[in-house]
């Protein structure tokens, strides 16, 4: 009896504690499955913001490859992306999320994202934007793009050299056209005289003189058109024009000097020339090296017809390489017109006595930077004006 109730009290311990550890046992696999599933959960967390990291690593590179200006705004003007030129051109961190609208100054750019902000297809703009102390010019496309957040993509390609290009070519056909219409409008005054007044084509006097003036515009326009193909045919010289030699400079600055000779006699003008005691040999085109020391030495004497002028030539070397210089005496050139002297057909002096194509100093920087070098002019008016021709040192061949 006493054998049949301890089996029967165990059997009812067992009933009543197997429950427990069944219990126990399913909770602990629950506690397994929820923290496999809570590392899991953290392992694909730690996943997606990793990828997220990558798209937006690769939307940076992306931005940044473009090479240009890169705007994506929303149509209330407020930043969603922007590259590192975007934001040097805006002035901002690219990565700030800024209302362009409320944060840009009134200017053309502003302007602008306004008017991007209202579009409802793709538009091209062109505007003036200040960077750097200068006016850079930029043609700007204007994307809507079709998604549920009407984002806007603006991209700006930098126009200002194309722009500046067409200026000059503008400038230089209205220049050109009005130093060709003088010339030709007086032969064609004069031979209109000739060929209708009889008494004046049968004036021996009279018929000598409008030949002569003829000749003389005449002239003045071969030399205008051979000084334009000169510039042209200098602003190709990668094309192989240039005859390239070694020649002695001071045998070239010497014919220079007997060329220029009679003008500075007759202006009572002094010319001299200093070089490097063991002769001085340069690597380059000698035609057009002495176009460039003739226009400059010229340059002086039409701009300083009074006597007493002194024009001095001089070349030395240097660990740079060689620096030649052309310097006088003169009534100078005022600092507000140095630096356009070089542009073609300028002239500081506008006086009706000095004559000239306007291209000689033109021609100079032309030839001189086909031969790989620099010049810069400097001149304190009434004392001194000085051109300075730099030429790096050439490596041995």
């Amino acid at each position: 009896m006493t054998v049949s109730w301890n089996i029967a009290l165990g059997l009812m311990v067992v009933a009543f504690i197997l429950p427990f550890i069944f219990l126990h046992s399913q909770m602990a696999a629950q506690r397994r499955r929820s923290r496999n599933d809570h590392n899991e959960n953290e392992h694909l967390r730690l996943m997606l913001q990793d990828l997220e990291e990558h798209v937006r690593k690769d939307k940076s590179l992306f931005l940044e490859a473009l090479g240009v200006p890169f705007l994506l705004i929303r149509r209330s003007g407020r930043l969603v992306m922007a590259n590192s030129n975007a934001g040097q051109m805006l002035g901002i961190n690219a990565g700030h999320n800024v209302n362009l609208l409320r944060y840009l100054p009134e200017s053309e750019l502003r302007h602008l994202i306004q008017q991007a902000a209202e579009c409802s297809e793709q538009t091209r703009y062109t505007l003036t934007i200040p960077m750097n102390g200068e006016e850079r010019v930029y043609r700007a496309k204007v994307t809507p793009l079709k998604n549920e957040e009407r984002l806007i993509g603006i991209v700006f390609h930098d126009i200002t050299e194309l722009h500046r290009t067409q200026m000059i070519r503008r400038e230089f056909v209205a220049n050109a056209s009005h130093e060709l219409r003088t010339p030709l409008t007086i032969i064609r005054g004069y031979l209109e005289s000739l060929t209708d007044d009889t008494e004046m084509a049968a004036d021996t006097a009279a018929r000598t003189h409008a030949l002569r003036l003829m000749k003389k515009h005449a002239d003045r326009i071969v030399r205008l058109v051979e000084d334009m193909l000169t510039i042209s045919r200098l602003e190709n010289a990668e094309k192989g024009y240039l005859r390239m030699a070694n020649f002695d400079f001071g045998t070239m600055a010497q014919e220079v000097l007997s060329r220029l000779e009679s003008m500075a006699q007759a202006q009572q003008a002094t010319l001299s020339c200093r070089l490097p005691t063991d002769g001085l040999t340069l690597h380059g085109d000698k035609f057009y090296w002495a176009q460039i020391l003739f226009n400059l030495m010229e340059n002086a004497l039409k701009n300083n017809p009074s006597p007493g002028l002194r024009v001095d030539l001089t070349a030395a070397r240097d660990e740079s390489g060689i620096v030649i210089s052309v310097s006088d005496n003169g009534v100078g050139i005022p600092n507000e017109h140095l630096p356009f002297i070089f542009n073609r057909f300028y002239r500081a002096n506008t006086s009706a006595s000095i004559k000239g194509t306007g291209l000689g100093l033109s021609i100079v920087r032309h030839a001189v930077e086909a031969h790989g070098g620099n010049i810069t002019a400097e001149s304190i008016p009434g004392q001194r004006t000085v051109f300075t021709i730099t030429l790096p040192v050439r490596e041995k061949e």
